[in-house]
């Protein structure tokens, strides 16, 4: 007993070693890399909060608010958090994690020392069959699953059937269940990773222990699977109900067995995460799907001395070759995949399963590795046997049991252990300290990253989430926000629609929900995203620091927002810009207002946009509804509403400087009500292309001329286009510059217009467009070239055909503009 005592101890002190720093950083840092990490964190901290309460933990209010979600789908560790709820009442939260995370490798290895002890008959094989099981690089690198490490339970249930077809003892029958139970409750898919281990266990002593078949035996085998069922029910029978229930119970279990299965080079490339030669394997696993993260290295010290344990003991290796080989065909999957590229034509077994419902469950094939290493450590244990008989010196004995055990942690190597120290931006305090229940919304949404992450700040606000993870979301889950356009937007492609202008009017479903606040998180969004969120949102945000920018989804004037201009009694503007302040004779200039009013209007008001120049008056005027899509009759008091304008400048209107005014008018009778507003001074530059032209591209698009300014280094064309019609056609253009002999291009440009920004679906009918393209010539040789245009559909490559005032077609549809001598 007191030998067991010290390997107990020599497991703990690997454990710490294998882990480092996660003994140093207690209290301070939690174990983990990946975002699962996060969503234990708060199912921990949930089922604690709802046990205090007295409620259901599979039922919460504080996701998917406000409607609520089942959470009986959820992945629960719930072993762990039996555990840590008792510690964490005594070390704080943080602390116990860590502890019990430590501690589930010591039990996983003296599970296997146990198992391999009762089958090897030597306690120094077996100490290495614990080093194997219990450090297994699958279980070390799923540090974001602190449930799918807890596989003590499978070698020790092994154990008490072995000893009940041995002895036929009640005791043996009780501990198998308590251990296969344990396994189930951990993680349900390890449940059914283990049953068909148990399974071909059980059946393998059956067939080469006949004398073990007797009545006894059948019937305390029996026992203990329904004693099994019976510990795991109430835990288990909600998961089963509720997907009874559910309309379609495929959609919950869907896995991907393509992309979810196991690189087989994954099995001898050495992990990404070695302190040695991290980097000299990144490159490969750069190739990889699922074992980017997720490590099943065997090793090459255990695959070696496995491979002489299955030879020289073949007949107790016989067992522990065949669960290795069938865990490890199970967990390539339905494909075989080497080095990242799929080999769909080799016929793989998982393909004949992958369709069964306990199979589905798993979802990711990958996932049988997280007990292949029990047989493989066993035949490790059959390998070293025979290095240390009973009669090995105590010196020798301990000098070989530190060398195996040594250059095996050191291929396991993790170190050091990847850390997360829990950090929660300060706001969230502030936001606990209000009073009532409200909801918040976190942007961006569900990248399935991000909002784990929101999940972990909650349990500092305790405040209900638009959103939140699932493991599996249920019927109904999406509802709320499949409802509300804005979130709809948000929710598949997490951008504001530009199209929804009523500002107040899509934040109203928030504010009516009791959803207080949009959260903007600076750590997760690009600029990008946050300058559309920013500018759709229009008003000023509550707060902004750092990490987050904080909105109302009430916003209120004078609070949120200010009218900058008020152009009658009850509706205002907070601001208007110029898309540029530059444009040509014949283009069109674009507006961007952002609206407000004071009061609800009584009347339907157009805005009219005016290009007036200093002691000329107004040379140019249109005026439309001031928002096509809400008129202003329907507004409320303190609405926020954003509309955009196009002013189309006749290409007679002489060129110079304007002011570019708005103003409303009574959409009824169109008089003008109040003065307007000046909001941007305009220049408008001549229509006067150096080489005018008159070609014709398709129906939709007229080359007026072009411009073309050459140096040494590079050759700037400007084209300008005019719009023939409306268009719902995106085209580009391209621009070749082609040796003259060869017809070799040797530098090209194919973009939409104005470098991505001004597609022509966006151009009016009449528009004037100028476009200008770059192209160096600062390594082309020096030579005669023919520089070419043309246009095609950017959806086909279909190019437009060309046409001349003469009603000449060109060659290939493509137009030749210049000759470049360089």
């Amino acid at each position: 007993m007191r030998s067991r005592w010290l390997v107990l101890l020599l497991y703990g002190v690997l454990a710490v070693a294998m882990t480092w720093p996660v003994v140093a950083q207690l209290g301070s840092h939690v174990p983990g890399g990946t975002s699962d990490l996060w969503v234990h964190q708060w199912t921990f901290w949930w089922v604690k909060k709802s046990l205090i309460a007295g409620q259901s933990p599979l039922h919460t209010d504080l996701l998917f608010y406000p409607q609520g979600v089942s959470l009986a789908y959820q992945n629960m560790a719930w072993l762990n958090i039996a555990a840590w709820l008792p510690l964490q009442a005594i070390l704080g939260a943080t602390t116990a994690y860590s502890l019990i995370y430590l501690t589930v490798f010591v039990l996983n290895a003296f599970s296997m020392y146990l198992l391999a002890c009762d089958t090897v008959d030597s306690a120094p094989a077996a100490i290495v069959a614990g080093v194997v099981f219990g450090f297994w690089p699958y279980t070390l690198s799923h540090y974001g699953h602190p449930n799918m490490m807890v596989v003590f339970g499978v070698p020790l249930a092994l154990l008490c059937l072995k000893r009940v077809l041995a002895k036929g003892r009640l005791r043996d029958a009780l501990l198998a269940a308590v251990f296969t139970a344990l396994t189930g409750i951990a993680r349900w898919q390890l449940l059914i990773m283990a049953t068909i281990m148990i399974g071909l266990y059980v059946l393998w002593h059956g067939l080469t222990h006949k004398t073990c078949w007797t009545r006894r035996s059948l019937g305390l085998l029996a026992l203990s699977g329904l004693g099994a069922a019976a510990l795991m029910a109430p835990l288990a029978a909600p998961v089963v109900g509720a997907y009874l229930n559910q309309s379609d119970p495929g959609d919950v279990l869907i896995g991907d067995e393509t992309s979810g299965q196991t690189d087989l080079l994954a099995y001898i490339l050495p992990t990404r995460y070695h302190p040695l030669w991290n980097d000299a394997a990144a490159e490969v696993y750069d190739n990889f799907v699922d074992n980017k993260v997720y490590v099943p290295f065997l090793g090459y010290s255990v695959l070696v001395i496995a491979l002489c344990g299955a030879i020289r003991d073949w007949k107790r290796a016989r067992l522990w070759v065949l669960l290795a080989v069938v865990y490890m065909i199970l967990a390539l999957g339905a494909q075989l995949r080497i080095n990242g590229r799929l080999y769909p034509w080799i016929p793989m077994p998982y393909r004949f399963i992958d369709d069964l419902l306990v199979v589905r469950v798993l979802r990711n094939p990958d996932r049988f590795n997280a007990l292949l290493g029990l047989p493989v450590g066993m035949l490790t244990a059959l390998g070293i046997a025979p290095l240390v008989p009973g009669e090995t010196p105590k010196p020798k004995l301990v000098l070989i049991e530190v060398v195996v055990i040594g250059v095996i942690l050191v291929e396991y190597s993790l170190v050091p252990y990847h850390t997360e120290h829990p950090v929660t931006p300060g706001w969230y305090e502030q936001l606990a300290r209000e009073p009532g229940e409200f909801g918040v919304l976190d942007l961006p949404m569900r990248p399935e990253t991000y909002d784990k992450q929101y999940m972990f700040y909650q349990i500092t606000h305790e405040k209900p989430l638009v959103e939140g993870h699932v493991s599996r979301p249920p019927d109904g889950a999406y509802a709320f926000m499949d409802a509300v356009p804005l979130l709809q937007g948000l929710r598949r492609d997490n951008v504001m629609d530009p199209a929804l202008v009523n500002v107040t009017r899509h934040l109203g479903p928030l504010a009516e929900a009791d959803i207080r606040y949009v959260i903007l998180h600076k750590d997760f969004a690009s600029s990008q995203q946050l300058l559309a969120w920013q500018d759709w949102l229009t008003f000023d945000p509550l707060h902004e620091d750092e990490h987050l920018v904080v909105y109302r989804t009430d916003p209120g004037l004078d609070e949120d927002f200010t009218l900058t201009a008020e152009l009658t009694k009850d509706v205002g503007l907070l601001r208007a810009t110029v898309d540029s302040p530059i444009a040509l004779q014949g283009a069109v200039i674009h507006v961007d207002a952002r609206w407000g009013s004071t009061a609800p209007p009584d009347r339907d008001y157009d805005v009219c946009l005016d290009l007036a120049r200093d002691g000329h008056g107004v040379a140019q005027s249109h005026c439309v509804p001031l928002s096509a899509s809400w008129p202003t009759s329907q507004w409320a008091a303190e609405e926020i509403v954003r509309s955009r304008y196009a002013l189309q400048i006749p290409e007679s209107l002489a060129p110079g400087q304007y002011e570019l005014s708005l103003a409303l008018a009574d959409s009824a009778g169109g008089a003008g009500l109040g003065k307007g507003v000046t909001v941007s001074r305009v220049q408008v530059d001549a229509l006067r292309p150096m080489q005018p032209l008159e070609v014709r591209l398709g129906q939709d698009l007229l080359l007026r001329g072009y411009d073309l300014i050459q140096s040494d280094q590079s050759l700037q064309l400007t084209l300008y286009w005019q719009a023939q019609r409306e268009m719902v056609t995106s085209y580009k253009v391209f621009v070749h510059l082609v040796e003259s002999t060869s017809e070799e291009i040797v530098a090209q440009d194919d973009a939409v217009p104005r470098r991505w920004t001004y597609p022509t679906t966006k151009w009016q009918s009449g528009e004037v467009v100028k476009d200008t393209v770059r192209l160096p010539l600062g390594d082309i040789p020096s030579g005669e070239y023919r520089l070419r245009v043309g246009c095609y559909r950017d959806t086909t490559g279909e190019r437009l055909p060309i046409y001349g005032a003469d009603g000449q077609s060109y060659t290939d549809d493509v137009l030749p503009l210049a000759i470049v001598r360089h």
